[in-house]
């Protein structure tokens, strides 16, 4: 087998090269400076609550739009207030689940239980008069959502909703 000689490269591919090897490592940020987009574990609960918010019959985006002021006095076509599913997806990005429920002492936790829990509290905020739900449900009961479980996490988003 013959030898390969070494090869000389140019100045351009020397510093493509670096340029590639500063690139690999810029895309490694912590979790609290990650973007939704870029945060695979955001994007997995949303997916969850797209699953959740359709067992639930919940509503989407407000289809609503009225004219709106702005500060610099120009007006804009804004929605008047969101539909369910978006309110409970602000709440999923900006709530930390290990806050919310925390697994330990023969506790299960499952994000997906949580964004039921998430879905649940949304929807009794919209209807509070509607009778009380449902454990024995299918969905709930095989997410593993039970009314303890349930008061817990409704009593740390009414926390998170006031401060």
């Amino acid at each position: 087998m013959k030898k390969r000689k070494h090869i000389f490269l140019d100045e351009k591919t020397k510093i493509e090269r670096l340029e590639k090897k500063i690139k690999k490592y810029k895309k490694y940020k912590p979790h609290h400076e990650k973007t939704a987009e870029e945060d695979f574990r955001l994007q997995e609960k949303v997916a969850m609550l797209s699953i959740v918010a359709s067992n639930f019959m919940m509503t989407g985006h407000s289809p609503t739009l009225v004219l709106t002021k702005r500060e610099e006095g120009d007006e804009v076509m804004m929605p008047v207030c969101s539909g369910q599913k978006d309110r409970a997806r602000e709440i999923i990005s900006k709530v930390d689940f290990r806050k919310l429920y925390r697994g330990g002492k023969g506790r299960k936790t499952d994000p997906l239980m949580i964004v039921t829990a998430i879905c649940m509290y949304v929807m009794r905020q919209d209807n509070p008069k509607r009778g009380d739900i449902r454990y024995t449900n299918d969905f709930i009961s095989k997410v593993g959502v039970t009314k303890d479980i349930y008061q817990h996490v409704s009593q740390k988003l009414d926390v998170y909703q006031n401060s």
